[in-house]
């Protein structure tokens, strides 16, 4: 497996900048990480990658004054078309593949969202298609976010379909799909030719894969391994501890960084 550090979750101990995350993560022996969009922080952002060889595998849209994203917020267009540049236009320069594009909380009928929703991942797709990049959509449970527009996998992937380009495709994030509807071995098989991006954490308190939880990380892994996909896997847990004494887990399941 290829692991990256989701720097939202990990190394997060102290006030430290997202370069300054990099340098942790590459320490610790991560050779890819996911960021939120670095805003103010982008040179600085850009020398750490220089400077430690480290993947960016995964970057956040920039949000602007929304704080989940604008995707399927009714009026929000430009906004989110606005972000959408900014964001390809960063990832070009640390040669990041692939951009999480957040949908934003319910602002107004849900079939508006939806309307919304897609016609902004249609505009989307042929822009990450020039410049290479992949969007992908991740649905999000209402325990960990009440009110975000994707809150369903079913949902997704009927987007997905109508959108109809390899440039948006499905972020599963393991702790995400137990809540929202669990069945996890069907899950992959169902969504699995149009999955861009996988997320890893214990269930239901967002935890190491090894602490006690819903969810069986042996057979996970297994299942991920037989649906094809061998891109990075973010891992995007809270640690019980701290950062490095949570990375143990990788002894249990015998991974290596």
């Amino acid at each position: 497996m290829k692991l990256a550090a989701n720097l939202n979750f990990l190394f997060t101990e102290g006030n430290k900048s997202i370069a300054e995350k990099i340098r942790l993560a590459h320490k610790a022996g991560f050779r890819a990480v996911e960021i939120p969009f670095p805003n103010a922080e982008q040179d600085d952002v850009l020398q750490a990658k220089l400077d430690t060889g480290i993947q960016i595998c995964l970057i956040n849209i920039a949000l602007g004054d929304s704080k989940f994203g604008s995707a399927s917020v009714p009026g929000a267009g430009e906004n989110f078309k606005s972000h959408l540049e900014e964001t390809i236009n960063f990832a070009k320069k640390v040669s990041c593949k692939k951009i999480h594009i957040m949908a934003g909380l319910i602002e107004a009928d849900e079939k508006e969202h939806l309307t919304t929703y897609k016609s902004n991942l249609k505009y989307a797709a042929p822009i990450l298609a020039a410049a290479g990049i992949v969007g992908v959509i991740e649905p999000i449970n209402k325990y960990s976010l009440p009110n975000y527009f994707m809150n369903s996998f079913q949902i997704a992937y009927n987007v997905i379909s109508e959108v109809n380009s390899k440039q948006i495709r499905l972020m599963i994030d393991i702790f995400h799909l137990q809540h929202i509807m669990g069945n996890v071995t069907n899950a992959f098989a169902d969504f699995k030719d149009i999955i861009g991006h996988i997320q890893i954490a214990q269930a239901p308190h967002r935890h190491e894969p090894d602490v006690a939880g819903e969810l069986d990380f042996s057979y996970i892994f297994a299942v991920i391994k037989s649906s094809g996909y061998s891109d990075w896997i973010g891992c995007e847990y809270k640690p019980k501890t701290n950062t490095l004494e949570g990375l143990k887990w990788l002894e249990k399941y015998q991974v290596q960084l």
